[in-house]
């Protein structure tokens, strides 16, 4: 009986679920809404304008493709958390408020593309973000009585500590030169395509199983 009580009261992931996308949903709709087109653009050549309007967008660019492989990531992650402890809530909690600081640095840098500080803030915020997942992709992987799910995990903890060196090394870059800074934010994105999971359909197919068998 008391074993029926306790399991009862343990939350699902339902709700770390739905909270976390609502925070990243919210974070990419103030980056987009901060993105204002000079007016000069509408009736003249203004070179100066111009540029200052591709930074932003640019590096808004850069920062989406980080949120969503952020919340990719955490969707997949949150399969494999049947029941989170308060340590799960806790990280996160942790992890989102990390990323709902990626518009102030993504404006800071939009707005001041060769500054040393903006890009050193902007990659010192990145490498919170990554710290913190990895943090949270921990915890999965000490929890999950899935051997599955524990390789994935490790995996993708890997490849995030990568990611987290790169991004931790352009701070100081950025103070040598800010485009330093910027070749570490952009080699990033396109690493995050890299496959996870071997491309062979056993393997596949057994994860896919497992997402079923995890899934509420």
């Amino acid at each position: 009986m008391r074993k029926h009580v306790e399991s009862e009261l343990k939350p699902d992931n339902r709700r770390i679920e739905a909270f976390s996308d609502g925070v990243f949903a919210i974070v990419v709709t103030i980056m987009v809404l901060e993105i204002r087109i000079p007016d000069s653009l509408a009736f003249v050549d203004d070179r100066s304008a111009f540029m200052h309007f591709a930074s932003y967008v640019g590096t808004y660019a850069l920062s989406f493709l980080v949120i969503a492989n952020l919340w990719t990531s955490h969707h997949y992650l949150t399969f494999t958390l049947h029941r989170p402890t308060r340590t799960t809530l806790w990280l996160n909690s942790l992890l989102l408020f990390c990323i709902s600081l990626i518009p102030i640095t993504t404006r800071f840098l939009g707005m001041h593309s060769t500054s040393p500080r903006a890009a050193a803030a902007y990659g010192l915020v990145a490498a919170a973000c990554t710290a913190s997942f990895i943090l949270l992709r921990s915890h999965a992987a000490r929890t999950t009585h899935n051997e599955l799910h524990r390789g994935i995990h490790h995996r993708i903890i890997r490849r995030a500590s990568l990611f987290l060196a790169i991004y931790l090394a352009s701070i100081p870059l950025a103070f040598v030169s800010p485009w330093l800074a910027w070749v570490c934010f952009i080699i990033v994105p396109p690493m995050l395509f890299l496959p996870v999971i071997r491309s062979s359909s056993s393997e596949i197919s057994e994860y896919d199983r497992a997402l079923e068998r995890s899934c509420p």
